[in-house]
């Protein structure tokens, strides 16, 4: 890993990026860590190594390990109906957006737990399905911002079973870890993951990290320069509701000894924490015929337009994206990979014996500009194993 600090230091100046945090393991160590970077325009305050991040969508991968170690406690089948368990999908709507107008149907099946896991249960997200954009700009649904979790009454955007939609499926896995462990997500992770892992900088709750190590948040628009968004972000205060789609705060430190778990086949400090049936399926296909495809976005504030590796079909385990086929320079077949919207990274590689984090935190997601970034800390891991 000799001049990694080097190469990602050049790609941020290169591609005018703030800041960057890092980290890079095997499954016996840590193999290279970093904090590069400011976190103010002025470039006087060099980005704090014990800061944390917003973590985002690299929350679902740990919600979707949660309810894999609940339903081997409580011996759940994940084709359960979702139903069965919570009433509020008793009554969910497939919602149509045609010539303007919302028209609504009853979905063709029940959903089940797998569908929530994989994003083939119907739900979508307003900043990547048009339909759900049109009900949020006439405020007939919450944004993602709402504190008390309100985004997740919203209607399908197709039936069950169908399709690959990325969406709000986890933050009712959220709930369901919920219900039937009956007590709250923050504390259920804590007990059988974070815990366990010594993951100690990793929370819901902000304040049981500090909220003053949360490095600044920006915006880089098309054409445009950086913009210092802090002020405007929502209260990073957990209230009664954690989203398990993406709520989490961590570190690279501690997101590299998740990865470990995996990368060891479940085993921690040489005991098997997760078995590894569990382990198989969750970096394994459970999409079928299905594939992850290009995402388009409908708020491009918010979300750039994104198709990981154009040409190669991707999968979806649980929790994972899944790439089909070796990408040149980077990840070997069938490697597991995920991100989240303030532009946080990862990926392990199980036939290569390696994973890594890099994470920002500036808008839009998939900015071709931190895309960039990734590919040049994934591709010199790389060229140095």
């Amino acid at each position: 890993m000799e001049n990694l600090n080097k190469v990602i230091e050049i790609a941020l100046r290169e591609n005018e990026i703030p800041y960057a945090a890092y980290g890079v393991t095997n499954k016996n160590q840590t193999l290279a860590s970093g904090s590069i970077g400011h976190t103010d325009l002025q470039k006087i305050n060099s980005l704090n190594p014990n800061s944390i991040f917003r973590i985002a969508s690299m929350t679902k991968p740990l919600t979707s390990t949660a309810l894999m170690l609940l339903a081997r406690e409580k011996n759940i089948n994940l084709e359960t109906p979702v139903e069965n368990y919570l009433a509020e999908f008793k009554n969910i709507k497939v919602a149509k957006l045609i010539d303007g107008e919302i028209f609504y149907s009853k979905p063709e099946t029940k959903i089940t737990l797998h569908q929530l896991l994989t994003h083939t249960s119907g739900f979508g997200y307003d900043f990547h399905h048009e339909t759900l954009s049109h009900l949020l700009v006439n405020k007939k649904i919450a944004g993602l911002a709402d504190k008390e979790g309100k985004f997740l009454n919203t209607p399908l955007v197709e039936h069950p079973g169908k399709y690959w939609h990325y969406g709000i499926g986890l933050g009712w896995i959220g709930k369901f870890i919920e219900k039937l462990s009956e007590t709250s997500l923050n504390d259920f992770m804590t007990k059988k993951i974070f815990t366990p892992l010594d993951m100690k900088d990793t929370s819901f709750d902000v304040s049981l990290l500090g909220e003053h190590r949360l490095p600044s948040v920006f915006l880089k628009k098309e054409r445009a320069s950086l913009v210092d968004i802090s002020e405007h972000m929502p209260s990073p205060q957990m209230n009664e509701f954690a989203y398990g789609g993406g709520g989490l705060f961590s570190t690279p430190k501690d997101y590299l000894k998740f990865i470990r778990l995996f990368l060891n086949g479940g085993k921690v400090d040489g005991k098997q924490f997760l078995p590894e049936e569990i382990i198989m399926k969750m970096t394994s296909n459970q999409i079928g015929d299905l594939d992850v495809p290009f995402q388009p976005t409908f708020n491009s504030t918010l979300c750039a337009p994104n198709e990981w590796f154009p040409g190669v079909k991707k999968k979806w385990g649980y929790g994972f994206m899944i790439n089909t086929a070796d990408i040149p320079g980077r990840r070997s077949n069938s490697s597991c990979a995920w991100s989240g919207i303030l532009n946080t990274f990862f990926w392990f590689d199980l036939k290569k014996d390696i994973g890594g984090t890099i994470m920002m935190q500036m808008y839009p997601c998939y900015h071709e500009d931190t895309k960039k970034i990734f590919k040049k800390f994934e591709e010199h891991i790389y060229s140095s194993i």
